[in-house]
């Protein structure tokens, strides 16, 4: 692509009036009209709704548009981490298992804007409309070269999207660069980091920084995507500055490399994780954002053990639909649950949480593992087991003391 350009150069590559996005916006808009009462697409937008500002367009056409933005997101982030993207088979890439298989688990998964491939992600029948939707958008972006990598490059598209000026950075995000020049190691979180652009700025800055110091590129990577976290409110947000944090993390994240979190989530930094004391001293938090789930401890305070078993989650999810084919409701959710208590406190050796969990705790997830199987089945669509990925963001963030406050 020898005529490829930087997004960020392009003022409105993917804005709302933009021909990139037009013609997947028409036909997921057309097939949001024909399934917007199937429950997965339904609850899909009702979960949107709960995040939007009263402010802001709550119509079924800005979900579409926010949607379209966010597959886009998907295609850019494939686009940047894979040296051969084809348009053959785009799936592993809309559905976020590419990226999974990219060592990056907790990165653009099942989400809020996935119900456009509700039916292929239960394995009950073909998405065709919204595949085409997502070919046609990858075939649109083919001149936009995101290995350039500019750290804006995709903030600017979320300005664009929402006419906001991503080109001017507010002085404090210049005021943190500058002490990461000084410092490339000093931690750093961004409670509202919007789509990301001031967070991706740091997290490059200190990855030159450890690199001209003579860091190795492996543990660089691995030591930045803890060294800082970020927080927003805002689905699309969410999405667009995992994407940013993403480029930022350069040539390395691009190599063979264990499993690392890009740790940007979609989470009230204000709402916390409520704590719940059992009378035999177990503490375990309810997760309001994610409809009240219980979380144990040992699993909603720690990101590493969050991630390793809720990215897991949605094979069991997958199972136990493909059960009730032949199988009664509570049979089959049942068979399912004494898998996912059999994984639970099995040792797991090699893994980034080698131990098992206690009874008590395994019993928590049990329960857990329950409600969002049973919403699941009953066409909550990934939602819920997204928030419950991400709401108890403030907990752990909250155990940390962190540098600087992006």
């Amino acid at each position: 692509m020898n005529d490829a350009q930087d997004p960020s150069a392009l003022g409105d590559p993917l804005g709302l009036n933009s021909p990139i996005l037009q013609e997947a916006f028409e036909r997921l808009a057309g097939f949001y009209r024909e399934s917007e009462a199937i429950p997965p697409v339904a609850n899909s937008f009702k979960a949107w709704l709960e995040f939007r500002s009263p402010g802001r367009d709550r119509s079924p056409e800005a979900f579409v548009r926010d949607t379209c933005l966010a597959l886009a997101c998907r295609i850019a982030a494939y686009r940047f981490l894979e040296r051969h993207p084809s348009e053959r088979d785009l799936w592993p890439a809309a559905s976020g298992d590419y990226f999974v298989s990219a060592g990056l688990s907790n990165f653009l998964g099942e989400d809020i804007f996935s119900w456009p491939f509700f039916r292929r992600s239960m394995g009950i029948g073909d998405d065709k409309i919204p595949m085409e939707a997502f070919r046609s958008l990858f075939s649109h972006m083919e001149g936009l070269d995101f290995s350039l990598r500019s750290p804006d490059s995709i903030p600017c598209l979320y300005g664009a999207h929402y006419g906001a000026d991503t080109s001017q950075r507010p002085a404090t995000t210049t005021d943190f660069a500058s002490a990461l020049e000084a410092d490339p190691r000093l931690t750093g979180i961004s409670s509202h980091c919007g789509g990301g652009a001031g967070l991706a700025l740091c997290v490059n800055v200190a990855i030159e920084g450890r690199l001209s110091n003579g860091e190795d590129a492996l543990d660089t990577l691995m030591a930045v995507s803890e060294q800082f976290l970020g927080m927003t409110p805002d689905p699309l947000a969410a999405a667009v500055a995992s994407v940013a944090f993403l480029f930022a993390l350069d040539e390395a994240v691009k190599e063979p490399h264990p499993p690392v979190l890009i740790p940007v989530y979609l989470a009230d930094a204000e709402q916390m994780p409520r704590l719940l004391t059992a009378p035999d001293g177990e503490r375990s938090y309810i997760i309001d954002a994610a409809g009240g789930l219980v979380l144990p401890e040992q699993v909603a305070a720690d990101p590493l053990y969050l991630d390793w078993l809720l990215a897991r989650f949605p094979n069991y999810l997958r199972g136990a639909v493909l059960r009730l084919r032949a199988q009664p409701e509570e049979v089959a959710v049942q068979e399912v649950l004494n898998a996912w208590y059999n994984y639970l406190t099995s040792p797991k050796a090699r893994t980034p949480i080698p131990e098992p969990l206690a009874p008590s705790s395994a019993d928590l997830m049990v329960e857990a593992a329950r409600t969002l199987i049973l919403a699941y089945i009953r066409g909550s669509g990934p939602a819920p087991l997204h928030l419950a990925r991400n709401a108890p963001a403030p907990l752990f963030a909250a155990r940390r003391d962190f540098d600087l406050r992006i």
